[in-house]
């Protein structure tokens, strides 16, 4: 065997994979071996190769193959077999076993069988799409001095999904004692990248575990398909129909088949049963609805793309005793402004009260008033101009117009600023609840419902966070045997359009159609919205050592990138309510005038009670004196 332009040809691979460490074994002499390995010092390599040397004669168990000789902290470990040694079969169908034909290692084969055998002798073995496996076929050629090589690039989309061993010829290669050219191309596998060369999974079955809610899965398998697959109704369990249509587009666009294999929930537990435990123990390659990606879940999952996103919301009427809303008619002035406004009024008061004064006592006889005005008529005067009110006592001295002119200036202006803010304050929408927090609400009087997902029971059942445990045990337990408490979307969100104070829990991506549907623009508005849980992402997932990982990214990247899952999203995903006011005429409701009618009833109690304790005061004067006779 020609070793040293053996060792040339591998150098020059691993330059080109860009591998540092390699593992090789052989069944070569002692002498050969060495001369394997001087190759690999020789200064006319400039890159160093860490390199490790077994022996394969001799070994006979090979059951600790990766602990024994591959454990490697590397990226990627290269692994040099001659195949020509007996004990290189067993060493491949320990591989297979283990399924360590995949990205983390680099496998060179080498041998001089035609391609065809070797196909016949690979082909039952387990190796994966992204694999990293070339058969380096040896031609012996007429002189000593150079070696011919044929490279075939070697991977399988899927051997127990069906898919068949793919060999495509990659170069060739001319080594000689110092170097190694490549000397002709053998496909245009040059071209491209990896997953370039391997998007087309024709000869494999994806098993894809989709969930479905909304329909009970005693529904044949064409009769679900068919439900997720229409277009109408995108409120009925939209989240798994989103996830279902960009499957079908990841379908398309890798010219696969797929076996749905179907279930009601994401998991029983966090990664047991339903969809999610398909994936864990690796009886499903993908899933098609989107799911949380939990601590728990990442030790086996990996979220390759973002493909959803989950929002669950209580929403709920302003009850009509939520409470009166007197303070919008002082909210315009901060107090100190209402003091100063109301020291200034007082003060022009007295000085109109000073100038009438004087235009009776001091002035001319023409400018006098037929009486006096006392110092309650005057302040009753600066306080109803504040009011946009004039008085028919109006001063003759120009000192004493001027007063008035000031008094009506201010009045005017704090008046047109004051009716703007109140109009505003009174036009928006109506007032709305106190409670903005999970923990308002489980500590509030209201009535609680929420939509029969699983999810949702799951949250209750396993969330750690102090409220919602309080939510379960003020809300949830009092009701446990009421069947009201358990609605769908429909059903709850009508409920809550007809009885303020009613709150319902749903998702939001269904229930908000619900909304559109059945809610007036002014109704919708006018809703009060409480998170239920923290705003959360979901993901597309794929076993944690899946060899499809980088292939699907890749695509579903593609799909991101081209807009179509931006478009499948807006159509699938209703996430906001769109509140537009200027569409409708809103009414101030009695929530605000409520306070003023209590304030006009306690001002004429308190001048009925005024005017009565006069007549008394007055009747006790006009009362006459006894008289004694002596």
């Amino acid at each position: 065997m020609q070793l040293v332009q053996l060792a040339n040809f591998v150098l020059d691979n691993l330059l080109q994979s860009r591998v540092g460490f390699i593992v090789i074994f052989h069944c070569w002499p002692m002498d050969e071996s060495l001369q394997f390995a001087l190759q690999f010092v020789n200064p006319i390599h400039p890159n160093l190769v860490y390199h490790q040397y077994v022996q394969m004669e001799g070994v006979q168990d090979w059951s600790h193959l990766e602990l024994s000789y591959l454990e490697h902290l590397q990226p990627t470990l290269a692994i040099y077999v001659d195949l020509k040694c007996d004990q290189a079969e067993a060493l491949l169908e320990e591989a297979s076993l283990r399924q360590q034909y995949n990205q983390h290692y680099h496998w060179l084969l080498h041998g001089n069988q035609s391609s065809q055998d070797f196909y016949n002798f690979f082909s039952p073995f387990n190796i994966s799409i992204d694999a990293d496996v070339s058969y380096v076929q040896e031609y012996d050629q007429t002189d000593n001095t150079t070696v011919l090589y044929n490279i075939y690039d070697v991977y399988n989309n899927g051997k127990i999904i069906g898919g068949q061993l793919n060999m495509t010829g990659s170069y060739e290669s001319t080594c000689g004692l110092k170097e190694c050219l490549k000397t002709r191309y053998l496909s245009t596998l040059q071209m491209r990248s990896k997953y370039g060369n391997r998007e087309q999974l024709e000869d494999v079955v994806l098993r894809v575990a989709t969930v479905v809610t909304q329909r009970p899965l005693t529904w044949s398998e064409n009769q679900l398909i068919d439900f997720l697959s229409q277009e109408n109704e995108t409120h009925i369990d939209s989240l798994a129909r989103f996830g279902f249509h960009l499957t079908l587009i990841l379908r398309d666009l890798l010219h696969c088949k797929m076996r749905f294999i179907f279930s009601d929930s994401w998991s029983k537990s966090d990664i047991v049963g339903g969809s999610i435990g398909a994936l864990v123990d690796q009886t499903a390659d993908i899933t098609a609805t989107p799911s949380l990606a939990t601590e728990g879940r990442l030790k086996y999952l990996s979220a390759i793309i973002e493909t959803g996103f989950f929002r669950s919301v209580c929403i709920f009427r302003t009850p009509h005793n939520a409470g009166l809303r007197g303070d919008v008619f002082l909210q315009p002035f901060s107090p100190l402004v209402w003091y100063l406004f109301g020291g200034v009024l007082s003060l022009i008061g007295f000085l109109l009260w000073i100038t009438f004064y004087m235009e009776c006592r001091r002035m001319r006889r023409r400018w006098r008033l037929d009486y006096l005005p006392s110092l309650l008529s005057t302040f009753l005067i600066s306080f109803g101009a504040a009011c946009i009110q004039s008085s028919v006592l109006i001063p003759r001295s120009t000192g004493g117009r001027l007063i008035y002119f000031a008094l009506f200036l201010i009045s005017f202006i704090m008046y047109n600023y004051y009716t703007s803010v109140v109009v505003s304050s009174l036009l928006s929408s109506p007032v709305k609840s106190k409670i903005k927090t999970m923990q308002q609400l489980a500590e509030s009087p209201l009535t609680v419902g929420l939509e029969p997902l699983p999810f949702t029971k799951s949250y209750l059942n396993y969330s750690r966070l102090p409220e919602i445990h309080l939510f379960i045990k003020r809300k949830i337990e009092p009701q446990a045997k009421n069947p009201q408490l358990w609605l769908p979307a429909e059903e709850g969100v009508l409920r809550v359009r007809d009885n303020p104070g009613y709150v319902y829990v749903f998702e939001t991506s269904s229930g908000y159609a619900y909304v559109e549907r059945y809610f007036t623009a002014q109704q919708i508005c006018d809703l009060n919205e409480v998170l239920f849980r923290p705003e959360q992402l979901f993901y597309t997932h794929l076993h944690r050592n899946s060899t499809y990982k980088e292939l699907f990214r890749l695509r579903f990247l593609r799909v991101l990138e081209t807009g179509v899952y931006r478009k499948q999203r807006s159509y699938w995903v209703h996430m906001k309510l769109h509140c537009v006011a200027q569409n409708f005429v809103i009414t101030v409701g009695m929530e605000y005038v409520a306070p003023l009618l209590l304030m006009l009833i306690c001002a004429y109690i308190l001048v009925v009670l005024i005017l009565l304790i006069e007549l008394a005061w007055k009747r006790f004067l006009t009362q006459p004196l006894p008289t004694y006779s002596t």
